[in-house]
């Protein structure tokens, strides 16, 4: 789980492909393990995004993520949804 968490805090800086923000307002990706740990992702509209897994928030670059969703081979929303799965299994 420290893995995932750690990885989730790490990568999931940027919402979907690339935080691409194509309206305005906020956009998140978001989910509550069974364990009733909430994880997100919002997009700044500036090339960062914070990313929350419980209570550690980061901040990471789209950079950054896209990097590690390629070597994942995942989407945010499926590293998203991993995070919750793993969690709830612990």
């Amino acid at each position: 789980m420290k893995k995932i968490r750690l990885l989730l805090c790490s990568a999931i800086g940027v919402f979907l492909l690339g935080c691409s923000n194509d309206d305005e307002g906020s956009k998140c990706e978001s989910c509550t393990s069974d364990a009733g740990t909430k994880f997100e992702v919002c997009d700044n509209g500036d090339g960062t995004c914070l990313t929350k897994a419980g209570d550690e928030v980061d901040l990471i670059s789209e950079q950054e993520l896209q990097e590690i969703l390629d070597y994942e081979e995942l989407t945010l929303r499926e590293l998203v949804q991993m995070a919750c799965i793993e969690d709830g299994e612990y």
